[in-house]
């Protein structure tokens, strides 16, 4: 904390502020403000305390101090330079910096991000040198030449399919590129390299992307399943179309301890989202779906587990599975669809989420409601049809299924309506049979919208 002192104006004295106050290795310090107003050396205390914080973490001041700091004087910079809370005037001058050496630096620098993370950085860096060259100042860079690096970026930025002539890069992809360069440029400004950012204008959030969307049916995952190469594949599989899991990182985590069928619960330990509150833990159901797999990779093994991980075959989280996925899909006739794996997880939520409230679906598979609705929930033709349906029977969420047997209770008073699988009672109910041979009772749509009936 500091203290501001005032010194009343004689005919000797100019009189003003002054600020005290002890810097990180606790030495007493003091700065003079001179005759300047009370409030203004009350905002000078408040930004200076905010320095004197974000030096002893390790950080650069937040964006209303980065401001302030613009701001200020030459002769009070340099007083907080001596003290060690900012670089002075003539420093800041000196350091004139190409974009590939500040880039280097602050890469160097972040050694708390994960190695996905830095190849996010790696893949950025490469595009702005390609476009800019390496000699290009850092303080060179303006608005225009953010605006057309990023026409540049969307029409020429593809690095990755050069061997099938395509230049052109996904706006999504151009969005995620964007909000790096955003990043490298929002903290050159905080530390004084630059005035402004001339990235900072440039659309960079993330929308989703629906033409890469598809729903992958169960049909397709059972006739893999056919023709995988080991039952590690299968376990791969079912994990991820029938679990919803994050592939590989999630599935490489994934412990038997982790794992309770007789409970009917999983554990998942995800690294993607181990920074937020819950440390990337959370519990999912072992939907019944996903059960015949784990029991029967439990099943082969009589003794008991022979590795403390349910995938045995891939232990890095970097394992590279797209290649055998698409060798399985060849041998099943299959045709192969976009983002194999996350529309595994994709196909899973919109599943449920056609069953079970989009919060609890989200807490399950780890994400947030928006995110899943912007990257993963998708509109089904099941859906539509159902919506469509001049009967009236339709499903806004329908709870887990089973056989006739397990709702046998509810049906006594309906009537079976022998050309269709849809059954019409006297109750206003109705109980639709899936593909699957499961049965789901639920309200006839009136007036009302449809709500579940059970």
């Amino acid at each position: 904390m500091a203290s501001l002192s005032r010194e009343e104006k004689t005919a000797k004295r100019t009189g003003g502020f002054g600020l005290q106050f002890r810097d990180a290795s606790k030495r007493k310090r003091s700065i003079w403000l001179g005759d300047v107003t009370e409030a203004k050396a009350e905002d000078t205390k408040i930004h200076l305390e905010h320095l004197l914080e974000q030096t002893k973490k390790g950080r650069p001041p937040e964006k209303a101090t980065a401001d302030w700091l613009a701001g200020i004087d030459v002769d009070l910079r340099n007083k907080l330079a001596t003290c060690g809370l900012v670089e002075s005037v003539e420093t800041r001058v000196a350091r004139v910096l190409t974009i590939a050496q500040w880039i280097d630096e602050y890469v160097a620098e972040r050694k708390d991000v994960k190695q996905s993370t830095r190849e996010t950085y790696t893949k950025a860096r490469a595009n702005l040198l390609d476009y800019f060259g390496r000699k290009k100042l850092l303080r060179d860079v303006t608005t225009t030449d953010a605006k057309k690096w990023r026409v540049w970026l969307k029409t020429q930025g593809n690095r990755r399919d050069t061997k099938l002539k395509r230049t052109d890069m996904a706006e999504e992809s151009v969005r995620r590129r964007t909000a790096t360069a955003k990043q490298f440029f929002i903290e050159a400004v905080d530390r004084g390299l630059v005035e402004s950012n001339p990235f900072d204008k440039l659309p960079s959030t993330s929308q989703g992307n629906e033409k890469r969307q598809f729903f992958v049916p169960v049909e397709a995952i059972e006739l893999c399943m056919e023709h995988c190469p080991c039952d590690d594949w299968r376990t791969i599989l079912a994990l991820a179309r029938f679990g919803g899991l994050r592939c590989p990182s999630e599935l490489v985590a994934m412990r038997w301890s982790d794992i309770d069928l007789e409970a009917g619960k999983m554990t998942v330990n995800a690294s993607k989202t181990e920074h937020h509150a819950t440390g990337g833990v959370r519990v999912c159901p072992i939907f019944p779906e996903l059960r015949p797999y784990l029991q029967t990779a439990w099943d082969r093994m009589p003794d008991g587990p022979t590795s403390a991980f349910v995938v045995t075959r891939y232990r890095r989280p970097d394992q590279n599975l797209r290649e055998t996925f698409l060798k399985i899909l060849k041998r099943a006739g299959v045709e192969p669809w976009p983002r194999l794996f996350q529309n595994l997880r994709a196909s899973r939520e919109t599943e449920l989420m056609a069953r079970y409230p989009a919060k609890d679906v989200s807490a399950w598979l780890g994400n947030s409601v928006p995110v899943a609705m912007r990257h993963n929930a998708m509109a089904t033709d099941a859906a539509f049809l159902a919506a469509a349906d001049p009967s009236g029977a339709t499903v806004a969420r329908k709870p887990a299924g089973g056989s006739i047997s397990d709702i046998s209770g509810a049906i006594e008073d309906l009537d079976e309506n022998e050309e269709s699988p849809v059954f019409a009672g006297k109750t206003g109910l109705s109980i639709v049979q899936d593909s699957s041979g499961n049965y789901y009772l639920m309200g006839v749509e009136g007036l009302e919208p449809p709500t579940l009936s059970v």
